[in-house]
């Protein structure tokens, strides 16, 4: 692989160009070649109509010389014009085969002879259009900056077409795959962007347009120069994982960081880098694609599983190495001699594919019915980038359940504020529980209801959620995606049903529930990631211990540390107690883990910081009178078992993020939300309250507002945490009553 090559392109922009609620319809009349050349706007349409599922479509034919302008065609389609084998064999079909998994199965019944590698064509066979008028694939791209324009012909019109769109469709037409009756989709020409009425409804159905296409094409834009190739490399990592072999390259690329080539590292860390994998819309349009996805990055291509598995290699066996091979390749790269640290990888686009595009993309393949829920989906929209943060919302409506989907139809008259809450009713009443309001707070800047979760606020972080698998060797499958997990862990309100209602234009919510308790002590707060501020303890005024004992104290601690649940979604038990002995300061750990001969926890340095800031930052936090750091013993048993530290590692980095320990005035202790880029104003505080609200899965944590509330986010209290809390309304200790959130 000495002849790897980079490949990147610095000028691609991370936005959307904004939508304007300019309206038009007109008639498309082809005209001669004009002496001055237009934009799309000026381009004519001929209406859609919706009954018979029309769209547009493209052809790019053969460019003329070498600085000729690419020649396009545009036409109106419809989707139901099947031909008859293809009719007959939707008709066979079983009755939840639809979009991507009905593609796949009709590829694999019509297989092409013309097309033995679909890495260099993907224009299928005649013979198994599935159209009257032939196939489609769709084009996945980032529009860049609306200012770049270039020229192309489009029907005998020279016309403005972004920059990047128009390198995309100039490396497409030298392949000449879409020159005949395979056609592609492009929105930003095949989409009437002057018609507001008309451009909310191609949206609404831009999910099912990607899940049918034939193929979806991902454009990363031109290779910019020849020092490392980023795809070459994938397909080696691909190779090495399907042949078993990912162990043995990393104790090679110990021995000899160049064995694969020189600028391959480099070359992968800016291909992931690239604008596209920021891009919002990417996701529903990568993840509907899925097998049938193709990643093109100038003249090369490779296909999404491969792509994924060579991917999932890095983390399963080169995760501890990478930042070294990339920062020994960049040592020597005299553009990026100044440094003044240590060049590391930036791994937003990596998690991204690993933990969503893959894992998703593979349920659409396997055609199983399963949705994300509304935190997950909060998550992959705080990690991309729009121009219009409506949609946050809009650009994943295609990854919704879809009775949800069919109810929230885009509207770009409305303000943020009221799309965020529109979106939460719906979730809330088509599910009919409150999960929703845990993602609620104050801190966003969009003016949202506090109840009605801000998709902008940057204060999420997707490995602090209970549903995700915990890092470690022993809870991912070598070269498969990581398991996508829906299930709600607790049960906080027990089976009792949510009773709701809205009012104020749908910004207020009406639920029921009862208060529980009061916050008493606080942590160190976050400050970022990587820091706590210990000056932001508030220390306890009650010593109440609300669980009896000194012992029992004792394992409340060590299972709030965990949130009370391990691997696979389990409880925690006895063994997990070792969380307790669980050093903070690395250095001690790591030689007594050497000393056992662990592996994995010894190579964790460059992440230990989050339990070694956390302890440092809060071991004068008293707890029931004594202070927290007495908790904890430094030293690691000889019997120790490396699964059990390997475990409460993972489950206590995960639990520590985004969340401030906390203990109650009735001597409870565990977890309130932390705004880690917030002001120290934007904080929960001491007196804060803490609400059971029916047909929520756990505690929420509220402040009083005039006469209403404000959801401040999810509580965790530990031993309330599985409907125990509801005794008390038995008992007559708390009392029902309705809570209005504003």
């Amino acid at each position: 692989m000495d002849d790897n090559r980079i490949s990147s392109n610095d000028e691609d922009v991370r936005e959307l160009p904004s939508w304007g609620p300019t309206q038009g319809s007109l008639v498309h009349t082809p005209t001669p070649p004009q002496p001055a050349s237009v934009t799309l706007d000026d381009i004519t349409y001929t209406p859609l109509e919706e009954t018979s599922y029309q769209i547009r479509l493209i052809n790019i034919l053969p460019t003329v010389g070498d600085s000729g302008l690419v020649h396009c065609t545009i036409e109106t389609v419809s989707l139901q014009s099947y031909s008859s084998q293809y009719r007959d064999f939707i008709s066979e079909c079983e009755v939840t085969s639809s979009g991507r998994k009905r593609v796949l199965d009709w590829n694999n019944a019509h297989p092409s002879p013309s097309n033995p590698n679909i890495t260099s064509t993907c224009a299928p066979d005649p013979a198994s259009h599935r159209f009257t008028w032939g196939d489609y694939a769709a084009l996945s791209y980032v529009w860049g900056d609306g200012s770049h324009t270039s020229s192309i012909i489009l029907n005998d019109r020279e016309i403005q077409v972004g920059t990047n769109l128009e390198i995309a469709l100039r490396a497409l037409s030298s392949r000449g795959e879409f020159a005949g009756p395979f056609k592609l989709w492009v929105d930003a020409i095949c989409i009437n962007q002057k018609d507001y009425l008309e451009r909310s409804r191609q949206i609404g159905k831009m999910a099912m347009i990607y899940s049918d296409a034939r193929a979806v094409i991902a454009w990363l834009g031109e290779e910019r120069h020849r020092r490392g190739d980023a795809i070459k490399l994938l397909r080696y990592l691909d190779y090495v994982s399907q042949d078993g072999f990912g162990k043995g390259l990393e104790g090679i690329l110990r021995e000899d960081p160049g064995y694969l080539g020189t600028g391959v590292w480099l070359a992968l860390h800016e291909f992931m880098g690239r604008p596209y994998w920021y891009r919002l819309w990417i996701i529903q349009e990568v993840v509907l694609g899925a097998s049938c996805l193709l990643l093109q990055c100038g003249d090369s291509r490779i296909d999404w599983p491969s792509f994924c598995r060579g991917i999932c290699l890095l983390f399963d066996d080169l995760w501890t190495i990478k930042d070294d091979l990339l920062d020994r390749e960049t040592r020597f790269n005299p553009a990026l001699a100044l440094r003044e640290r240590r060049y590391v990888w930036s791994t937003a686009s990596l998690h991204l594919v690993n933990h969503d595009l893959w894992p998703l993309s593979t349920i659409v393949d396997e055609g199983r019915r399963e949705f994300m829920s509304f935190g997950r989906l909060l998550v992959l929209g705080n990690t991309a980038e729009c121009q219009d943060v409506r949609d946050k919302v809009y650009g994943l409506v295609g990854m919704m359940h879809g009775d949800i989907a069919r109810n929230i139809v885009p509207d770009y008259r409305l303000p943020p504020s009221r799309v965020y809450a529109a979106v939460a009713k719906t979730f809330i009443t088509i599910n009919g529980n409150l999960e929703p309001i845990r993602e609620g707070n104050p801190w966003g800047r969009t003016a949202s209801p506090s109840w009605a979760a801000d998709w902008t606020w940057n204060g999420r972080n997707r490995h602090s959620r209970m549903t995700e698998t915990i890092w470690g060797p022993y809870w991912t499958l070598k070269g498969q995606p990581p398991v996508v997990r829906s299930a709600v862990p607790y049960r906080a309100s027990g089976n009792r049903k949510m009773e709701v209602s809205f009012s104020n234009a749908d910004l207020f919510l009406t639920c029921r529930g009862f208060l529980l308790d009061e916050v008493d002590g606080l942590g160190a707060r976050e400050y970022g990631y990587f820091d706590w501020l210990e000056h932001t303890i508030s220390q306890p005024t009650s010593e109440a211990n609300a669980y009896g004992s000194s012992s029992a104290l004792r394992e409340a601690l060590w299972r709030a540390l965990v949130k009370d649940r391990v691997g696979g979604g389990q409880k925690a038990s006895a063994r997990h107690s070792v969380i307790l002995n669980l050093p903070s300061n690395f250095k001690s750990a790591a030689e007594q883990w050497v000393s056992l001969g662990w592996d994995w926890l010894c190579r964790q340095g460059d992440y230990y910081f989050r339990w070694s800031g956390f302890r440092v930052a809060n071991r004068h936090f008293r707890l029931m009178g004594r202070e927290l750091d007495t908790y904890f013993n430094e030293t690691v048993p000889d019997d120790a078992s490396e699964y059990d530290y390997t475990e409460v590692f993972s489950c206590a980095d995960r639990t520590a993020k985004c969340r401030r320990f906390m203990t109650t005035k009735k001597g409870y202790l565990g977890w309130a939300p932390d705004n880690m880029y917030g002001e120290d104003h934007e904080q929960v505080r001491k007196g804060d309250q803490i609400a059971i609200i029916f047909g929520c899965s756990t505690p929420i944590c509220i402040r009083p507002m005039a006469g209403y509330f404000q959801v401040l986010g999810e509580a965790y209290v530990q031993g309330l945490m599985d409907g125990e809390a509801l005794e008390f309304l038995e008992e007559g200790t708390c009392e029902e009553r309705e809570f209005t959130f504003c």
